[in-house]
């Protein structure tokens, strides 16, 4: 799986570098709380006083004595005049970028510059946004990376994904990460790892028991579409509206149409 298929000479994402170095293109999804690690850590700092004001913290301690919740949640609109980071939370966030009331935001997370997160946006950690993005109402992103001037700007849900350069997700799509489960993984809690398609048919395991997908460079979505977990779709796709894309390896350059529940009909664009 060429890494090239998803990532063009277009893209010039921060941490490409970092996307391109694992041996699938869904390993980077297993190092992004350290890339942000290292980001916060060569930034550091705390969230300026005259940012604070906007902002309402949230924490509390889990029932296990371990695990906390700590978050930001934006009480009125802001924007960062210059770069914000807080070392503690992990969280950084780019200048020039507007953050709308209502938004949640938990570390590990770094957002670029000139970015717009719009109401009632969840960023769950474990993120990664580039700069020049949209994130839209009600969308929410979980263990995702999310490069260069790319938009999930409505009612969108991202789960351990990967979205390249310049790519739109329309209103109502959904990436889902979680497979059906047997009755002994629901009561064990222990998931089976998922499998998917590569070039030559072959099944291939992840290693990750929640996968999503790889949207390659330049790929439109349409609204209402659900995408499955393993999918892994090339640069320069359409995928139309309605559509349920299955898991496996979906070449650059494709259109992807619903012709009923998993049926699907790929062929080449006529032009790119």
């Amino acid at each position: 799986m060429k890494f090239a298929e998803y990532f063009t000479d277009k893209n010039h994402f921060t941490f490409l570098d970092e996307v391109r170095a694992g041996d699938e293109p869904w390993s980077a999804l297993n190092s992004i709380g350290s890339m942000v690690d290292d980001f916060v850590c060569h930034e550091k700092g705390h969230l300026p006083g005259d940012f604070e004001k906007f902002l309402y913290f949230n924490y509390a301690p889990m029932p296990d004595g371990v695990s906390e919740d700590r978050s930001i949640m934006i009480m009125r609109t802001a924007f960062t005049h210059s770069p914000v980071c807080d070392s503690d939370l992990k969280i950084y966030i780019g200048p020039g970028t507007v953050l709308e009331t209502g938004v949640v935001i938990k570390g590990p997370c770094v957002i670029g510059e000139r970015c717009e997160i719009r109401h009632g946006a969840y960023i769950r950690g474990n993120v990664i946004v580039g700069d020049e993005c949209v994130i839209g109402h009600a969308t929410e992103v979980k263990n995702s990376i999310i490069m260069d001037n790319s938009n999930a700007g409505h009612f969108n849900y991202l789960g351990d994904s990967i979205m390249g350069s310049y790519c739109n997700l329309g209103a109502g799509t959904i990436l889902a990460n979680l497979k059906f489960r047997t009755r002994e993984e629901i009561l064990s809690g222990k998931i089976r790892n998922i499998r998917t398609n590569s070039h030559t048919g072959q099944m291939i395991g992840s290693d990750r028991n929640k996968l999503g997908a790889v949207i390659g460079d330049f790929t439109e979505i349409g609204c209402n579409t659900v995408v499955l977990p393993g999918a892994l779709v090339g640069s320069d796709c359409w995928i139309y509206p309605n559509t349920t894309v299955n898991r496996g390896v979906y070449p650059p350059g494709s259109v992807i149409r619903g012709k009923g529940a998993l049926d699907l009909e790929i062929v080449k664009r006529k032009s790119i």
